[in-house]
């Protein structure tokens, strides 16, 4: 693996990463991305680390001579992959500034790009070309209706991840196209289960063979699933379940800007569905609701709040808990 530095600030980092990945020893340590609380920190074998790099490999057909960017973080799994991928398929490793637009330092066409969905949008909206016949790796977070959109338009090689830390990475992926809601497909080696909806991750290379997920998911067939949400985020409305994460993909053709889906406290139902929305030129009714395609009367939001901004984690995930909190402090409307 040749190292291009286009941020000598980074050197430290990736050479510590390095030298860890090949110091002998069987682990690498690795701290989880937080998404429902307080990051920890876990222990990934570097054989397990190195099957998933191999399945990555052999899905894009990366090879040496290629040249691949690296805009992560070395502290995220995602970041550490893109190190051993490179190693191990003997890339070019651009390593590139962590920020949002990570590629316009970068005045040669990369082959190879894993970015969260903030930084791909930032490239795009100022782009001078050079990378539309890359092979980009989303992931971290969501995509909102636009940035699948923009994505999918600028890009034709375009990929969203499914994973986590505990799985060394992605294990699923879906190519970004005119259909949003398009499934997710098992990499080589990877079979899916679930109970109670929730998603059961099966590989040989796991310490205990499977993961059980809090991820609420439609399984298809034992290689694909639509994901629904995260099961600690559903919102229970009148005994009726509603995932947040499925609900803003329904509203999200429907209303400007950024919003989110969260409960309020409600006397006669527990919990109501409240939107949390930027844009306040939104025209809101539950009249207009009714006629959105595949709402249910349940999932029809009832009150709404104008907030200044809806705040994400560093992986690009919208920070749930902290807009709870800022929910509960403020005064909502009601939707008529």
């Amino acid at each position: 693996m040749e190292l291009v530095y286009h941020d000598l600030s980074r050197i430290d980092e990736v050479k510590a990463f390095i030298q860890a990945w090949e110091d002998g020893s069987d682990y690498i340590y690795c701290e989880t991305s937080g998404s429902t609380g307080v990051p920890k920190r876990i222990q990934l074998s570097k054989k397990q680390i190195e099957h998933s790099a191999t399945r990555t490999i052999q899905y894009f057909g990366l090879r040496q001579g290629m040249k691949a960017g690296l805009a992560l973080s070395m502290e995220s799994i995602a970041g550490k992959l893109m190190v051993v991928r490179s190693i191990l398929a003997r890339m070019e490793l651009h390593v590139l500034p962590v920020k949002k637009n990570p590629l316009e330092c970068v005045e040669i066409p990369l082959d190879f790009i894993a970015l969260v969905p903030s930084q791909a949008i930032e490239f795009i909206e100022n782009s001078l070309g050079r990378q539309e016949n890359a092979t980009v790796l989303i992931g971290g977070a969501p995509l909102s209706s636009g940035q699948h959109q923009a994505i999918q338009t600028y890009w034709k090689n375009a990929f969203q991840s499914y994973g986590m830390t505990e799985t060394a990475s992605h294990v699923a992926l879906r190519k970004i196209t005119s259909i949003e809601d398009a499934p997710y497909e098992a990499l080589d080696g990877i079979t899916f289960s679930e109970q109670h909806a929730q998603l059961i991750i099966h590989c040989r290379d796991f310490v205990h063979g499977e993961i059980y997920t809090t991820d609420c998911v439609d399984l298809l067939s034992p290689t694909t699933f639509r994901y629904l949400g995260r099961v600690d985020h559903v919102i229970n409305s009148a005994g009726n379940k509603v995932h947040p994460e499925a609900l803003e993909f329904k509203l999200k053709q429907h209303i400007a800007g950024e919003f989110m889906i969260v409960p309020f406290e409600d006397a006669l139902y527990g919990q109501g569905i409240g939107l949390l929305m930027i844009d306040e030129k939104n025209p809101l009714t539950l009249a207009g609701f009714k006629t959105i395609q595949g709402i249910k009367t349940y999932e029809i939001p009832r009150k709404y709040m104008i907030v200044d901004e809806i705040y994400r984690n560093a992986n690009d995930k919208i920070d749930r808990n902290a807009m709870l909190e800022i929910a509960k402090n403020h005064v909502w409307t009601s939707i008529l």
